[in-house]
């Protein structure tokens, strides 16, 4: 008579938990989840390059002071007796000194969102709050192009990440950098308090605001970067010019702002030289790190010719001689010698990118997915950059002043750019089509090389790995590693 079968242990050896553990890297890499270390090295690096970056801000900022005459900058601020205001104490002295260790990091947050808050108790006689928001564009950017290219470089040499383990690692890795951000903002805010006079002062950029921002700036572009390092599908050629309108977009934008961005600094210096101010020159051309990237992202709005800047204000502002309900900064309303070869150069560049767009591209004939993404590449494309510049290029100052009221001031571009930038997307893409042909021929081929060349040497690299695909063929698979 056979025995009973003897009943098998709950736990298992060592082996078995060895190859438990690889079956569940091998399904994680399945669904696109690989390794994130690269992805969290990528942030981390975005945001200490954004601290460079705060660092050329600053010289920048001290350059032009020292070249302005504004009095005795390297001292302590004078009061009105000559006497010095620089504090005396050592614990004020190691809050200051605090403090502008933490000028760098006060600046990234306010390049991610954040807003420069000021808050003054004067006890008896009330308290006072002033916010600032305004993003340093070159801080902002100098994170995010960082971010993007660091990621693809991650993907294309040592991720296994799909767009699952992309999205989870870009996420994680931007939350992380936020709460250091953050701590680090708060721990290092300027702080001054005198308890004889009942009077404390708190400056800092920490909030919400740019925790979120600092989130978004970091996982947006790491997410994005991975995306442009994944091996592209074989259905990809059909949508590929959904990620080529961007790039074009980017070289409108570039080509019509920079010619014109530098035509109007020479004019102005001339301009500044010629009403004997040229001593302002100077500081004005060293201080463009600070204002020239707002002002060149400022331009291809303004060369749009119908999207002004449009000044508000609100709150007790008629003291100071402003309107309650805003102004608009009109193109004409800039010097002549800049709106001139604006108006010519915002003419003729939408036909030179017409021709660009055209040269070199290959739309699947008899595909439904090819066409329509062809047509609405350039108008969604101009539309999403269009909504980056609204959401980047404005500035705000809020003031609180007891029981004086209070006042807001804000600038941006105005809300229409986006439905205008939608129809400049879909005329040159009609101009492209219907005019660029006749031209096509005198165009050379390395001017649109950065549109066309890499999604042709991806065709030519999956043809030789699995033939060529039939003409019309669908998308075979969605775009998820090992589906």
């Amino acid at each position: 008579m056979p025995s009973a079968p003897e009943p098998q242990p709950a736990w298992q050896p060592a082996p078995g938990s060895n190859l438990s553990t690889a079956q569940l890297g091998a399904t994680l890499k399945k669904i696109g989840i690989g390794n994130p270390l690269p992805t969290f090295i990528a942030g981390a690096v975005a945001y200490i390059i954004a601290l460079l970056a705060s660092l050329v801000v600053i010289a920048s900022a001290v350059a032009a002071a020292l070249t302005a005459d504004t009095g005795d900058v390297t001292g302590g601020t004078l009061d009105p007796t000559g006497g010095s205001t620089t504090p005396s104490s050592s614990d004020g002295a190691f809050e200051s000194i605090v403090g502008l260790l933490g000028i760098p990091f006060q600046l990234v947050s306010l390049a991610s969102f954040g807003s420069y808050e000021m808050h003054m108790d004067l006890g008896f006689f009330g308290s006072f709050s002033l916010s600032w928001r305004g993003l340093p564009l070159l801080i902002t950017i100098a994170m995010a192009v960082a971010g993007f290219v660091l990621a693809r470089l991650a993907q294309r040499r040592w991720s296994s990440n799909g767009v699952l383990g992309a999205a989870l690692w870009s996420g994680i890795s931007g939350l992380g950098v936020a709460i250091v951000a953050v701590i680090i903002v708060r721990l290092t805010a300027f702080s001054y308090a005198d308890e004889s006079l009942g009077m404390s002062l708190s400056m800092h950029s920490a909030g919400a605001d740019m925790f979120f921002g600092t989130w978004a700036l970091i996982t947006v572009p790491l997410f994005l970067g991975h995306m442009a390092g994944l091996t592209k599908p074989r259905w990809w050629p059909l949508v590929a010019d959904l990620a080529a309108g961007f790039r074009l977009a980017l070289v409108h934008a570039l080509t019509f702002a920079i010619p014109v961005g530098i035509l109007g600094v020479i004019g102005g210096a001339i301009g500044l030289a010629v009403d004997g101010d040229g001593g302002s020159v100077l500081p004005l051309l060293l201080s463009l790190p600070i204002w020239g990237p707002t002002a060149l992202a400022l331009l291809p709005g303004l060369g749009m010719l119908v999207v002004p800047v449009r000044v508000s204000t609100q709150g007790d502002v008629e003291s100071l001689g402003l309107r309650r309900d805003g102004e608009y900064v009109w193109f004409f309303d800039l010097p002549w010698y800049v709106w001139v070869p604006m108006v010519l150069i915002a003419l003729v560049v939408p036909l030179l990118v017409a021709v660009l767009w055209n040269r070199g591209r290959e739309i699947e004939k008899g595909n439904v997915i090819a066409l329509v993404a062809s047509w609405a590449a350039l108008p969604l494309a101009y539309t999403a950059w269009s909504m980056v510049l609204l959401a980047l290029v404005w500035t705000s100052a809020q003031a609180h002043l007891g029981m004086m009221g209070s006042i807001v001031v804000h600038m941006g571009l105005a809300l229409w750019m986006p439905l205008l930038a939608f129809v400049i997307g879909a005329v040159i893409e009609a101009i492209s089509r219907f005019g660029a042909p006749f031209v096509d021929r005198f165009v050379p081929g390395f001017l649109v090389n950065w549109f066309r060349r890499s999604a042709r040497a991806r065709r030519t690299e999956q043809g030789l790995a699995d033939g060529p695909a039939a003409p019309g063929q669908a998308p075979p698979a969605p775009f998820f590693p090992g589906v």
